[in-house]
Order: structure tokens, then C-alpha cells, then sequence
């Protein structure tokens, strides 16, 4: 496994907006944390309610065949499989309903066929869910084809879902902001930060298309910084951390590899993953990483002809600086002053 250190954690000092940033992201996190958790614990309660979360689920496959142009054919199979009796496929569908915008707008006025009971048990339950999301911070806060603003397009990136969500993202925001913040300024990573988190949001939008599912985090504004830090150092080597699960004297250290790798590695993940997710089924906003990226790209090359042109260096001056491909043991390694 390999992944990128480059310079560690850099200080507030050398790299003040970066810290701000981060110092902004926690604040919203305790903000909102106590809030979260009891809208989070109120809607999983909802949907311990395995006869609702039936009740929907076989609403939703006779919704989707009732509108068969709107839903791809793996969503048609599904409705097909729960209209057949599969109790699999109805819990399934009950679970993805509450993410199709179409059906959550349409639900609560539409003319379902079946026990006008078990219907109004689950509309009054749905009405109930629909009231927890208004004060739920990801729904609040967060970007979707529901809640759809130029605030939602900034304030969804201050927004996490979780600690875990939280800290990956702030990690990656200090490694790459600590080695951009450097070169172009303060001023300049505020702007490449949030424009990145802006193109992130329409690339969401636009490659996943309508869902009521939030999108919420930096990850999409973090990986225009991971593709600016990468233009600006293209060839540079910097410091990745490496560790093989074999009986190797040197099967972890550090290996020193061209920037461009790591926009590589990010790229060819981010692709992978929104190619291989339906957006009916959600997860990871691959696609809100591969905006960032594009954004980052441009400002980096934009950058970089502005400097050429110039004549001034990207590079910071060091005395000695790492050879491409050079490995050290953590034990070995001494940073430079």
C-alpha cells in the first residue's frame, strides 16, 4: 500500500489559511454534531420499522414501473423482483426510495394501488421523516436536487457526516494545502479551495444526476488542491509512505515519486468508482472528487504558464533534494531544514 506524506504536517505558520480552514471545519462539526445525532438516531428509528420500510419498498417498485422512462433497468429488475413476491428486493427498494427525488416530490399526492391503510400509515410516517431532514445538517446544509442554492454550493463543504468523514478529509486538506499554501498564498488557496468545492458541486449535479440524497464534505475541494499541488510540482519527487505485507527488512519507509503520480492514482480511483456506482445506489460522490480534480488542473496550468512566462520557479530551494524513486526506512529519514 502507498500513499502520499509529501511534507507531513505543516505548522500554522507556513500555512495559515490551510489551518483556518481546518479550524472552520471543526467548528461546524461541533456545531452541528449534537443535532446530527439525534436527526441520524431519529431516522434510523424510522426505519427500524420493518413494516414502513415494506410498505415503501413496494409503493416505490409500483411507482417505478408506473414510470418506466424516468429509472434505468436495474431499477426496473428490482421492482420486477419485489412485485414477484421477493421480500429481499421490497426491503431494498424501501431503503433507496427515500434518495430518488422524483418519488419523494410525487409520494405524498400519488394514487397507489393497494391497502389505503397500510398507505396513509406510511405517508404519516413519511411526512415525519420528511420533517426530521428539515433540521438534519446534511439535508440542511448539504447540496442535492432538493435543495439546490449558491448557499448549498459553499455551506455543503463545511459539512460532515461523520468523525471518520471528518478527520480523512482535514488530514488531506493539511498535506496538500501545506505544500500549495507555500507557493501561491494564502489569498490564492482560499480562492482554489472553495472554487474547487463550487465545480465540485456541478460536476456532482451533472454526472449523477437528480438524487435526495445529500452531498456533504471537502473531499470534492480537498482534491483541487491534491490536483493544483500536483501541477505545480508535476516532477518534483515528493515523500509517499509505503509498507508491504512481506517479511522484507525495508517492507516500509519512504519512496520518493513525481507529483503527477498522486493525481494518477486519485484519477484512475475516482473513475473507476463513479463508472462502477448507480446513482440510485449512492455512496462515495465520486463524481464531486473528479469536478475538484478539473478545477485544480486549470488553476494549476494556469499557474504554470503565468510562472514560466516569468521565468520564476515553482520549486521551493532546498540544498538536497530527494532523486526519483529513492527509497528510506523511516528510520533513515531525516527532513530537511
Amino acid at each position: 500500500m502507498i500513499i502520499p506524506y509529501l511534507k507531513g504536517i505543516i505548522g500554522f505558520r507556513l500555512a495559515p489559511v490551510t489551518w483556518c480552514l481546518v479550524f472552520l471545519n471543526a467548528l461546524v462539526m461541533v456545531m452541528t454534531m449534537q443535532t446530527n445525532e439525534l436527526a441520524q438516531q431519529n431516522l434510523e428509528k424510522q426505519f427500524d420499522d420493518e413494516f414502513y420500510v415494506s410498505t415503501q419498498g413496494r409503493l416505490y417498485a409500483q411507482f417505478i414501473k408506473a414510470h418506466p422512462e424516468d429509472y434505468s433497468g436495474f431499477m426496473s429488475k428490482l421492482a420486477d423482483m419485489a412485485k414477484q413476491g421477493s421480500e429481499e428486493k421490497v426491503t431494498l427498494l424501501g431503503s433507496l426510495a427515500i434518495r430518488n427525488t422524483k418519488f419523494m416530490n410525487e409520494a405524498a399526492s400519488y394514487s397507489f394501488k393497494g391497502d389505503q391503510i397500510a398507505i396513509q400509515y406510511w405517508r404519516e410516517k413519511l411526512i415525519g421523516i420528511k420533517k426530521v431532514q428539515q433540521i438534519h445538517p446534511s439535508y440542511a446544509l448539504g447540496l442535492s436536487s432538493q435543495n439546490f442554492s449558491i448557499k448549498q454550493m459553499f455551506s455543503y463543504i463545511f459539512v460532515h457526516s461523520g468523525l471518520v468523514h471528518f478527520a480523512g478529509n482535514m488530514l488531506f486538506l493539511i498535506i496538500f494545502g501545506g505544500m500549495v499554501e507555500p507557493v501561491i498564498g494564502g489569498l490564492a488557496t482560499l480562492l482554489v479551495f472553495l472554487v474547487s468545492g463550487v465545480v465540485a458541486a456541478l460536476g456532482f449535479t451533472v454526472m449523477t444526476g437528480e438524487t435526495a440524497a445529500p452531498l456533504v464534505g471537502a473531499s470534492g475541494a480537498v482534491s483541487g488542491m491534491m490536483a493544483l499541488m500536483c501541477c505545480i510540482y508535476r516532477n518534483y519527487p515528493v515523500r509517499f509512505v509505503y509498507w508491504l505485507f512481506l517479511p522484507f527488512k525495508t517492507y516500509s519507509g519512504f519512496v520518493f515519486l513525481p507529483a503527477w503520480v498522486i493525481l494518477g492514482m486519485w484519477l484512475a480511483s475516482d473513475v473507476a468508482g463513479w463508472l462502477g456506482t448507480l446513482s440510485e445506489i449512492g455512496g462515495v460522490a465520486y463524481s464531486a472528487h473528479l469536478g475538484g480534480e478539473l478545477a485544480g488542473v486549470f488553476v494549476g496550468l494556469g499557474i504554470y504558464m503565468l510562472r514560466f512566462n516569468s521565468r520564476e520557479s515553482l520549486f521551493p530551494r532546498e540544498e538536497v533534494r530527494p532523486r526519483v524513486g529513492e527509497i528510506q526506512s523511516f528510520h533513515e529519514y531525516r527532513p530537511s531544514a
